[in-house]
């Protein structure tokens, strides 16, 4: 998580007269990585994410998006140091599948500064109690809104208090969701997000920020490890229809002031969540490169629903909403 960003820098920033496409190197994963995260086991069959190509975490990064499919879902997760910031990724994110078809995805943000010596720890510590929480849901096949919200509010009590336990002032944010053909269940905490798009890159909805208004922005209202406000998660239950697309992000992305033709540009010319995270990432990179973004670690997930027509095969449940 960056310190605040000056928009007077920018007025007065030479490199940005830069224009948008001036290249700053390729965005795109490696044919073994994407190789091995589609090859990546069912969520069931992972005690731990520890050596699973789609989990980024403990300073790790990725050099493009890493994709993940499933009948109703294409999928992608970028995890990155960014540009400009600093030389380690203190970010953490993870998506997975289940035999049924769902998904499952997160995004933390390490406060940047706070914690121990070790970067990304913090992250990574909160991110394996949120994986937890998420294979709890996976193994029981819960598909009621109030056990699946309940499990994961456990999931980011759990990782707060890892944090707390540590006693190294760690402070992490977070986003985590589990995603049906026609419905996202969403928890988040600090001013990691997400986003939903219509397939023209209109924005339907977004989740609030727990960030503190100007004159203090940067400032935490809420978040895992922060004390004594705790992380006080918000829950979502956010429609999917046909050709939508949900993000899921660090402020890395959500605070780098992209333009709207950005996404829709990005959701008009493929159907590829890989290749959709790709150009987004992209285009946010260049604008840290140029200080027209605040530097920082960037981390996102791309989610795209599947034009009925298209799906690999029929979804196997709907997410009940009642409960």
């Amino acid at each position: 998580m960056g310190l605040s960003f000056a928009r007077a820098a920018l007025r007065c920033n030479p490199l940005a007269l830069l224009p948008e496409w001036f290249p700053f190197g390729q965005v795109r994963a490696s044919a073994s990585a994407r190789a091995a995260a589609l090859a990546s086991s069912v969520l069931e069959e992972l005690p731990a994410p520890d050596g699973v190509a789609t989990f980024v975490a403990g300073g790790r990064m990725t050099k493009g998006a890493l994709p993940v499919a499933t009948p109703s879902f294409d999928a992608a997760v970028y995890c990155s140091r960014g540009r400009g910031y600093a030389s380690y990724n203190e970010d953490a994110a993870g998506l997975f599948k289940d035999r049924e078809g769902r998904l499952y995805a997160f995004v933390l943000d390490q406060a940047g500064g706070l914690g121990g010596q070790v970067r990304g720890q913090a992250s990574e510590l909160a991110a394996k109690e949120i994986y937890s929480a998420l294979r709890s849901i996976a193994e029981r096949q819960a598909n009621k809104r109030s056990v699946i919200e309940g499990f994961l509010l456990e999931g980011f009590l759990s990782a707060h208090d890892a944090l707390v336990s540590r006693k190294q002032g760690e402070v992490s944010t977070a986003v985590a969701a589990v995603i049906e053909p026609e419905n996202a269940i969403v928890l988040n905490s600090g001013d990691s997000g997400a986003l939903v798009f219509d397939k023209t890159g209109r924005l339907k909805r977004r989740t609030e920020m727990h960030e503190a208004p100007p004159p203090n922005e940067g400032c935490l209202l809420h978040a895992l490890g922060l004390q004594p406000e705790g992380p006080e998660p918000d829950p979502y239950s956010i429609e999917l229809e046909a050709g939508d697309w949900l993000i899921l992000a660090s402020d890395g992305l959500l605070d780098a002031m992209l333009p709207d033709a950005v996404f829709s540009e990005a959701f008009a010319t493929t159907t590829s969540a890989e290749e959709a995270v790709n150009q987004i990432v992209s285009t946010a990179l260049r604008r840290m490169s140029t200080l027209r973004a605040k530097p920082d670690n960037i981390s996102v997930v791309g989610i795209h629903a599947l034009p009925k027509k298209t799906r690999r095969k029929s979804a196997k449940r709907k997410l009940d909403t009642v409960g």
